[in-house]
């Protein structure tokens, strides 16, 4: 009976004693390791030894089973691999979210908002140079002034996007060598996967290489979004996105390969197949590199773009001071230098005056609503006298048409004195029309509300002008002289009577500049169409008989139909089918003028933008949303619509066949067949166009050159004219298109797209540092929690160490108890009577 035995029971005391001692030295390695990042503390796996069954001297017949002593069966670490799967998903997110704030506030510091060298200060500098200009506009310092703050601005917007692309590049290495230290993870991964597959087989927990191996997951974890899978052989496989790249001891290695056309950016491939980055550090740094500051640049491009071209545009329309250069740019040409296929088409302008092609305005309409049975139901509020001038009329005393109608008449009443100029009443679409019905067209003419009493009121679009009033008995005889268009004017008032008075200036030979007619015990002299706005103060009047100055002339402010922006009715008559990417934009001809197609358009949200010039040329252009060209989108409407426009001269085909303008179909070669009676701007295909970005050498160098005045339209030669070098129109109209909605798909003027800008980015970083905070509250509690399961405790240890300690003795008392039982038997047991 060995198990009875008392060696039996020494054997039992030295398992404990050993049991004890190698748990001891568990505790001392985890004591020894409470500071090693990433180490697991490990527990004992005690167990009893095999149970022997015995029979005993007492108990013969049934055997008891005597315990033999306890052993430690294995070495195990206290881990559990569902906090560790959820930390490195966090791991993933604090990572990528710690990246992209990071950057978003080193990309803020580079644009210097808000601040003196940022971007929309210098931008206020530049409009304020044009409003200083505007006030002064033969100052030549304020001309110097425009071109200084130009270049200031043009330069910084450069150096911008100069730095930005360096980020770029900066990211772009970035990405590089992470890949290698991704690649060296993977190595250390795959022979960390042998060892502990040898250990494993031999019936061991190699416990030290599997922590170093979670170490280096969490590691991994920071730069990817891994996905870990176990297996009982302990070897682990990881999938990156949805590629499986490391399995057991073998891995694909991650190549950066650079990606045509794109200045050297790697693209990462594993066995030539593209590896796709969903989380962590490499996602931001793809992110940032190829989504984030592209937006940035795209956004200073579609600036300095619209900024360049909108410039140019409105400056090319205007004469310097001298009147004599016309049609210069400001800025220089941003178009490609190479026309290829990858070209993109930014803008489509007319190369005439929209609305001003066809000077023939001979319909124009009420915004106002009256809900009537007909025309004689529309009844005057008060008394009204409208006059019609007409210049050209022969003989002069057919020039002057006047009608007057009651209050509570309705509005036919002014039909039966008016001889070519009729009001219309269409009651299914309740409009109220003003129409030519003879003569000259309305836009060649003058109709004037006297008494401001009707016109405004009853929903027409009209201007204040100057006319001189005179009382009837103040009227005298006497010589005055003007001046205008090179003719030299000369009028013999005749004072005799209101009749005469009124005809001799009329009837006075040559002149086609100014009208009278009675109205109301007083004699009104009107300017006529062929002087600036109609106005009779733009004309200087020489007075060498005093009369002018005798007669206590009045100057009084009267109402004049304004023929500037007529209902497109006046431009084309068929259905315009103006059609966008799928959406009609619906085109009212009797009352949506050439600036209300311009908004339909731009509010479409289609990504095609609309303007109009000062001098009325109408302009599409890509936004940012379809990467600034008009090729990403469709354009279809009727042929006679764009020809009106005067984007397209087809005279094949009837004017209501619905054409394609641009689509993404078109080639180039079809593009520019179809524009090729258009003002068509190209880009280059890539961001960066800021670069181009440049004043005009020949204003740079003598700023006298830059554009001043606008010009005045004379209808009868259908060009416009040189007013002068004090009308600072040119740049009164750039002061003005601040805000004018050009950027953003239509919706922001330079102004707003700024402040736009500017705000989006302080958003987009303040986003980030919620999304890193929040993202590292919940890492930093899963780590908590995870260290609570897998650190080590100095205070549990040493319970444990106590505990072991007292067990070793314990053990070590059973020996000793054994060896004096020993020594009693051998030495004392069975000598009496010896």
């Amino acid at each position: 009976m060995p198990g009875m035995s008392l060696y039996g029971l020494l054997n039992t005391g030295l398992l404990g004693v050993y049991t004890a001692k190698s748990a001891m030295s568990v505790v001392g390695h985890n004591i020894a390791n409470a500071n090693t990042p990433g180490f697991s503390r490990q527990r004992p796996e005690i167990v009893s030894t095999p149970s022997l069954p015995m029979n005993t001297l007492t108990q013969t017949s049934a055997p008891m089973q005597f315990g033999t002593g306890s052993k430690i069966e294995d070495i195990k670490r206290v881990r559990d691999q569902f906090l560790d799967i959820q930390y490195r998903q966090t791991n993933n997110r604090v990572s990528y979210w710690d990246n992209i704030y990071g950057n978003m506030h080193y990309v803020e510091q580079l644009f210097g908002e808000p601040g003196e060298t940022g971007i929309r200060n210098l931008f206020d500098n530049l409009w304020g140079a044009m409003q200083e200009l505007s006030s002064d506009p033969t100052n030549e310092g304020a001309k110097g002034q425009i071109v200084s703050r130009a270049d200031e601005l043009a330069n910084t917007l450069k150096d911008l996007d100069f730095r930005l692309s360096q980020l770029q590049e900066d990211f772009n290495t970035e990405i590089g060598n992470r890949v290698v230290e991704i690649n060296n993870y993977f190595k250390r991964i795959t022979d960390l996967n042998g060892k502990i597959r040898s250990i494993k087989v031999s019936g061991s927990s190699p416990n030290d290489l599997l922590d170093e191996r979670d170490r280096i997951l969490d590691q991994l974890s920071e730069l990817a979004d891994i996905h870990v899978n176990h297996y009982s052989s302990g070897d682990i496989s990881i999938r990156i996105g949805d590629r499986t790249l490391l399995n057991g001891n073998t891995y694909q290695e991650l190549k950066a390969y650079t990606v045509p056309g794109t200045k050297g950016f790697y693209n990462i491939f594993a066995n030539n197949n593209p590896v796709k980055f969903n989380d962590g550090k490499m996602a931001a740094l793809f992110e940032l590199r190829d989504s984030i500051v592209p937006q940035y640049r795209g956004k200073i491009d579609e600036f300095a773009i619209t900024l360049a071209d909108t410039m140019n545009l409105v400056h090319e329309e205007g004469f310097d001071g001298s009147g004599s250069i016309t049609g210069a740019q400001f800025f220089k040409d941003i178009g490609t230098n190479k026309e290829t296929e990858m070209s993109r088409l930014y803008r489509i302008a007319s190369t005439f005056r929209t609305h001003l092609n066809n000077p023939e305005v001979n319909l124009l309409s009420s915004n106002r609503k009256f809900n009537a049975g007909s025309l004689s139901d529309i009844q005057l509020l008060r008394d009204a006298t409208l006059v019609a001038i007409d210049s050209s009329n022969t003989p002069p005393a057919n020039s002057v048409n006047i009608s007057s109608a009651l209050a509570g008449n309705g509005l036919d009443e002014f039909n039966t004195n008016f001889t070519e100029n009729l009001f219309s009443y269409n009651t299914s679409e309740d409009l109220l029309t003003f129409e030519n019905s003879g003569g000259n067209p309305l836009s060649e003419k003058m109709i004037i509300d006297v008494d401001k009493s009707f016109l405004n009121d009853y929903g027409f679009n009209t201007k204040s002008v100057s006319a001189y009033r005179i009382e009837q008995s103040d009227i005298e005889s006497g010589i005055v002289n003007f001046n205008i268009d090179g003719s030299n004017i000369t009028i013999n008032l005749d004072g005799s009577s209101a009749d005469n008075f009124v005809s001799s200036i009329n009837n006075a030979p040559s002149n086609n500049f100014i009208r009278a007619f009675r109205h109301d015990g007083a004699v009104y002299i009107s300017a006529t169409e062929r002087v600036e706005n109609g106005d009779i103060s733009n004309i200087v009047f020489d007075d060498p008989d005093g009369a002018f100055s005798s007669m206590n002339i009045q100057e009084k402010e009267v109402d004049v139909l304004d023929f500037s922006n007529p209902p497109m009715r006046n431009i084309y008559g068929g259905d315009p089918q103006l059609e966008i990417n799928g959406i009609g934009i619906d085109i009212n001809l009797d009352t949506d003028t050439i600036d209300d197609v311009v908004n339909k358009i731009n509010s479409s949200n289609t990504g095609v933008s609309a303007f109009i010039t000062p001098n009325g040329r109408f302009v599409l252009k890509g936004s940012q949303s379809i990467d600034m060209d008009l090729r990403n989108s469709t354009i279809k409407g009727s042929v006679g619509f764009f020809n009106a426009l005067g984007i397209t001269n087809n005279t094949t085909d009837p004017a209501n066949t619905k054409m394609t303008l641009v689509s993404p179909d078109m080639n180039l070669d079809s593009i520019n067949s179809t524009l090729k009676n258009a003002d068509i701007l190209k880009l280059d295909p890539e961001i960066g166009i800021v670069n181009k970005l440049s004043v005009v050498d020949g204003i740079r160098n003598n700023p006298s050159n830059i554009a001043i005045d606008l010009g005045r339209f004379d209808y009868t030669t259908g060009e416009f004219e040189f007013t002068g070098p004090n009308n600072p129109s040119v740049w009164e109209e750039l002061a003005n298109i601040k805000d004018t909605p050009l950027l953003n798909d239509g919706k922001d003027g330079f102004n707003g797209f700024l402040s736009n800008l500017i705000a989006e980015m302080g958003i987009r970083g303040e986003t980030a540092n919620k999304m890193h905070l929040n993202s590292k509250a919940l890492n930093d509690q899963i780590d908590i929690e995870r260290e609570r399961v897998k650190g080590v405790s100095i205070d549990e240890e040493m319970s444990n160490m106590i505990k072991y300690q007292q067990a070793f003795n314990a053990s070590a008392r059973v020996v000793t108890a054994v060896d004096e039982m020993l020594n009693k038997v051998v030495n004392s047991l069975g000598i009496v009577g010896r």
